[in-house]
């Protein structure tokens, strides 16, 4: 930016915010990192902080300063999202395919024994236990 246009943008002074919850930015964020709902904060906000506020107020802060954040993650660290490492595609494909490669080679495991013997003329026997013998 030319330097006399950024001194002038310097010199202007900032705006003070229109909403009411700007000031409480610190708590709406330390409720919703401990998974407060929306309701829940209003319920804190009346009893703690004596301010009415609508559930759908605090949503649609949230959710500005969410965009905001993301657009500005350059400028302010306090917005910042963590970001993950991006692996290229041909990376992860090679390692799908070594995993599946791997589950092939793999040897299954041995058949379990059934528990019981058929034999169509013949009542159900349990394997491996000799059948009870007849008292007369």
């Amino acid at each position: 930016m030319d330097p006399a246009i950024s001194k002038l943008v310097d010199e202007i002074s900032e705006k003070p915010t229109r909403s009411k919850l700007e000031p409480h930015a610190e708590i709406i964020a330390a409720l919703r990192r401990k998974r407060r709902t929306y309701r829940e904060i209003v319920q804190f906000f009346q009893e703690h902080l004596a301010i009415t506020v609508a559930p759908s107020t605090i949503h649609d802060f949230v959710r500005v300063r969410r965009r905001q954040g993301k657009r500005n993650m350059d400028s302010s660290e306090e917005h910042a999202v963590p970001s993950r490492q991006v692996t290229p595609a041909s990376v992860v494909k090679n390692d799908v395919q070594q995993r599946i490669a791997a589950l092939k080679r793999r040897t299954p495991p041995d058949q379990p024994q059934p528990l019981f013997t058929y034999e169509e003329d013949e009542p159900l026997k349990l394997r491996g236990k000799t059948p009870p013998t007849k008292v007369d």
